[in-house]
């Protein structure tokens, strides 16, 4: 099998159908999804994607998010497919994915058998942890998944020399145990802050140190925005979400030395 190696543009467009795929899924089925983080912020400040960004991430509510959770695995499309740590036990994440399989993204795996391609990130908000010890939890099991997940390759720092070597005997340690596990322990403890009790939420798995959080009732409220040549949902209280994530000056874009892509190759395998 032949690849190539997609350009920044062509990457943005895999990703960019993927999102008008998932956004008339969760139309049809009356889901509240938004998009979030790099992409929200693309939305209002570039009118589409950040220039120099080949991410695209939404979010939705728990509850939400697992309306879309099954609806996605009862899916049948014929090249957009759902991965999560709930079916694929080396998936090293606690989100899920939507990705084009016609692709493959470098990824640095143990499990050589896990193929992660250009895709959507979709992240579930829960409640604010509101407990220390767990919120020291979440984090220990992030890392835990780190190690149990990544090769060598992916866990050394580049510019770490011996500062390496505990990465290394931990993964070595690890690399026994599945991420899966540990990422079910990390969503068991989002869990315990039910949507339902609480006034605040935040994407505690992505980040458990994200502070007080935002509004429940801010991401069930929803706007059309344009983004590149299609129409996506958005929070109507856009300003207050991207100032809570980027903080206040989020119009002002980065030094031009950082606006600088990722380094992960994504390639066409089809």
């Amino acid at each position: 099998m032949s690849e190539r190696v997609l350009s920044l543009e062509e990457i943005k467009q895999v990703e960019l159908d993927i999102l008008k795929y998932l956004h008339e899924l969760c139309e049809q089925h009356q889901i509240k999804y938004f998009i979030d983080f790099g992409t929200l912020l693309g939305a209002v400040r570039h009118k589409g994607f950040i220039p120099w960004d080949d991410d695209t991430d939404i979010s939705l509510a728990r509850d939400e998010f697992e309306k879309l959770y099954k609806v996605l695995k009862n899916e049948n499309h014929p090249y957009y497919k759902l991965i999560s740590f709930r079916e694929t036990k080396g998936y090293p994440y606690s989100y899920l994915r939507v990705h084009d399989i016609r692709t493959r993204r470098d990824a640095n795996l143990l499990d050589p058998t896990v193929v992660l391609g250009t895709c959507v990130d979709i992240f579930p908000y829960d409640g604010v942890v509101t407990e220390e010890s767990d919120c020291k939890k979440m984090k220990l099991y992030k890392h835990f998944v780190r190690l149990s997940s990544l090769n060598f390759k992916g866990i050394k720092s580049e510019n770490g020399g011996l500062k390496n070597l505990p990465r290394y005997i931990g993964s070595a340690i690890f690399r026994l145990s599945s991420p899966q596990t540990w990422n079910q322990k990390l969503e068991n403890l989002a869990l315990k802050y039910s949507v339902n009790q609480a006034t605040d939420l935040t994407c505690t798995i992505f980040d458990p140190s994200f502070p007080e959080g935002i509004k429940k009732e801010w991401l069930y409220d929803l706007i059309d925005v344009p983004y590149e040549n299609i129409v996506v949902k958005a929070p109507r209280k856009y300003h207050e979400i991207l100032a809570y994530e980027f903080g206040a000056d989020y119009m002002t874009p980065p030094p031009v030395e950082q606006q600088v892509p990722g380094t992960d190759k994504n390639y066409w395998i089809a």
